[in-house]
């Protein structure tokens, strides 16, 4: 098939043909190109391949492709990168090196501790035509949902994010003395007006460290935390220093109000810049202050400053965007909104304060008045986007939400995300950022290699998604009652599959409760087969959900098995949300589960309100190899009944079916234990003791090699 082919380089101009000794210079030059080219010829058979030379192409604004725009599945447009060059699509600045001073302001030196007043550096961003800077804005668990929230302009040297000056610099100080809890706006959650007057509400309290004592307030100093959970994150704006008594009073409230003895510290702090790699930026005089961590001259460095999406596809289809680097933005990468078979493959999306791919659009539509829930966050996803053999690392939020289909019809999406490397995500809100977050119905995570962030790996909303074949390491590294891979609170979010995972080191020193699968607040209706989770606090947790399905999965070298308990039955901690009215029921209410296709798929909930709804009914865990694992317990009581060694509730042994687990310190027969390939081989004893237990693919679990990672 014949195709056209356009040339863009930096040094290139948008009045040229875009032939390969005329190159045009931008994407926009490129996609007017592209239109003029289809006004007067139409598509060629083979579409249009955009082909960028290396280099650096610096937006200001995104790079947006609409309806107009789209290819045909015949003839799709490609926009890639030039055989063998690096192409860096930039929302950015590359601050110059020679223009870097000495601080030489009296005022600034002194506020400065006396070791570091000639090592620290300056730049007017001003006089560079920079003024326009974002402001610190509040956000956190509850607070901000925005997924495309903006940050303010972050600064890199050499690749590598610095850190706005803080104390200390690293880890944490500890709430000592609450005087005032302030507002919690999560106990009059569902009523907007009396939140927002909770959020009204200042918190003071104690510190022990003085340091607090010696800073000039200038109304911009934060602090950051797990302010009473260590799942729940959120920044505070410190309203006032109270030096004679050792108190911090707050601006407004954190979502579950402070308690004594959890972990925070401060930042935007002009006197703690004191380390290598410290940064800070004084808004009114648009100067930059940098303690940098190495010669200027033997690093880059840049300021990130666009704070929308690099990329924005916006009602387009059968666009490709392949082995381009999107990189330095205040905002996402790219966005896919409305389209089909779009594709971002073998790009590598970095330096990004939110996420690297976002299908799916935020909804803005009010809460049902009748049920008070919200239908899906996530809306406008289009159907079989997909983010192949990327490379995801260094974002603010996430690496990629899969959003997409419609919960009320159960129609599926198909949108995917195969084979990516995502790890060091979740680098400014640090709790719910996902390297994979689904939302609607019916998309796929598989082989994907997820690693190296504080909190979840997997979040799974809606219905009928699938999460395979993936990798997943060293998550939740500094946050508990966590799950690397998580659900929560709903019963209708059914049909969900969890198989041929591998997941494994899951625990840290600063937290507890470290869980590999975490069916949280009665998720119910989920499978998990497959999996091997070894090196885990806690392998799987069941938390009074119902229809759950924990079949063929290897638990290795973990502190505990499973905990399959009945939280919302009466008496217990969660009995609360299982009552009428109340969470569980309304999000229940807000589904169709009488009517097609909803009574069809889930048949458990035509009848689910009338059957105890508040027992963990109807569960099966069976041919599970418990592997060197120690007893599993819940509220402190150790399981001590069952050979098994899990715990489960009286409720769901009563009303589930709990057959043929083995627990043993048994040579399993491995290809390579201490390799950690822990696919069986043929002779395993599990095969003679789990007549049945399904062979586990282990070989095919995480990243491989194909056209876009090689």
């Amino acid at each position: 098939m014949s195709k056209a082919v356009l040339y863009v380089a930096p040094q290139g101009n948008d009045d040229n043909s875009g032939a390969a000794d005329e190159p045009l210079a931008t994407l926009v030059g490129a996609r007017e190109a592209i239109r003029r080219l289809k006004r007067k010829a139409g598509l060629h058979d083979g579409g249009v391949t955009v082909r960028l030379m290396g280099g650096q192409y610096k937006l200001t604004e995104s790079f947006v492709l609409v309806e107009q725009d789209s290819g045909t599945a015949a003839a799709p447009i490609v926009y890639c990168a030039e055989d063998g060059e690096e192409v860096r699509i930039s929302g950015g600045i590359d601050l110059p090196v020679d223009r870097f001073t000495p601080v030489k302001d009296d005022s600034v030196r002194a506020r400065l501790q006396e070791r570091v007043r000639d090592r620290v550096v300056q730049i007017d961003l001003s006089a560079l035509g920079i003024t326009e800077f974002g402001g610190i804005v509040k956000s956190g668990f509850g607070i901000s949902a925005n997924a495309n929230h903006v940050s303010p302009p972050e600064l890199f040297y050499d690749g590598k994010a610095m850190t706005l000056a803080r104390y200390p610099s690293e880890g944490y100080v500890k709430v000592e003395e609450v005087v005032d809890p302030g507002g919690n706006p999560r106990d009059v959650e569902g009523d907007r007006d009396k939140v927002a007057g909770e959020m009204r509400k200042d918190a003071t309290f104690a510190y022990t460290d003085d340091r607090p004592s010696h800073w000039l307030n200038d109304g911009d100093i934060w602090m950051y935390g797990y302010w009473y959970w260590d799942w729940a994150d959120g920044n505070l704006r410190i309203a006032s220093i109270n030096a004679a008594e050792g108190q911090v009073t707050t601006d407004g409230a954190s979502y579950y109000s402070i308690r004594e003895g959890q972990r925070y510290y401060y930042y935007n702090v002009l006197e703690e810049l004191d380390e290598p790699g410290e940064w800070y930026l004084d808004r009114m005089n648009g100067m930059l202050y940098f303690y940098p961590p190495g010669p200027l001259e033997a690093g880059s460095i840049q300021l990130s400053l666009l704070g929308d999406p690099l990329a924005l596809l916006n009602g387009a289809s059968h666009i490709v965007f392949r082995n381009l680097t999107f990189e330095v933005s205040r905002g996402s990468g790219v966005q896919i909104i409305d389209g089909t078979d779009n594709l971002v493959a073998g790009c590598t999306l970095r330096r990004l304060a939110g996420f690297g791919v976002l299908i799916g659009a935020e909804s803005d539509a009010p809460a049902s008045a009748a049920t008070g829930e919200r239908e899906d966050p996530f809306v406008r996803a289009g159907m079989r986007n997909g983010v192949v053999g990327c490379d995801i690392y260094d974002t603010g939020i996430g690496g990629i939400i899969l959003a997409g289909g419609e919960r009320k019809t159960l129609n599926a999406a198909g949108n995917y995300a195969r084979n990516n490397d995502i790890s060091q995500y979740s680098r400014l809100k640090l709790t719910y950022s996902a390297a994979v977050q689904f939302n609607g119905v019916g998309n796929i995570a598989a082989n994907n290699y997820i690693h190296d962030a504080p909190h979840v790996g997997v979040l799974i909303y809606g219905n009928d998604h699938i999460t395979e074949y993936n990798h997943i390491y060293n998550v939740l590294t500094e946050t508990g009652d966590a799950g690397a891979v998580y659900i929560g609170r709903d019963w209708t979010e059914q049909g969900n599959i969890v198989r041929y995972n591998y997941i494994h080191r899951i625990h840290n020193n600063v937290s507890k409760l470290h869980i590999g699968i975490y069916l949280d607040d009665m998720a119910s209706g989920v499978e998990m087969y497959g999996n091997v989770l070894h090196d885990i606090d806690l392998a799987v947790m069941i938390g009074g959900g119902r229809s759950n399905v924990l079949r063929d999965n290897l638990i290795l070298n973990c502190n505990r098995s499973l905990q399959l308990d009945a939280r919302s039955k009466p008496g217990e901690w969660a009995e609360q949300h299982a009552k009428e009215g109340q969470v569980m029921h309304r999000r229940l209410l807000a589904m169709p589960v009488q009517s097609e296709p909803w009574r069809s798929k889930y048949p458990a909930l035509l009848t689910l309100w009338e059957d105890t709804p508040s027992y963990a009914k109807y569960n099966v865990v069976e041919h599970n190899v418990i592997y060197k694992t120690g007893r599993s317990w819940y509220h402190g009581g150790l399981m001590s009944k069952h050979e098994d060694t899990m715990w489960i509730d009286p409720t769901g042994r009563e009303f589930g079916t709990i057959r043929d687990n083995w627990a043993t310190s048994e040579d399993l027969s491995f290809v390579d234990e201490a390799g950690e390939n822990f696919a069986l081989r043929p002779e395993s004893a599990v095969y003679r003791t789990i007549p049945g237990f399904e062979s586990l693919p282990f070989e095919r679990i995480g990243l491989y090699r194909d056209e876009h990672r090689n």
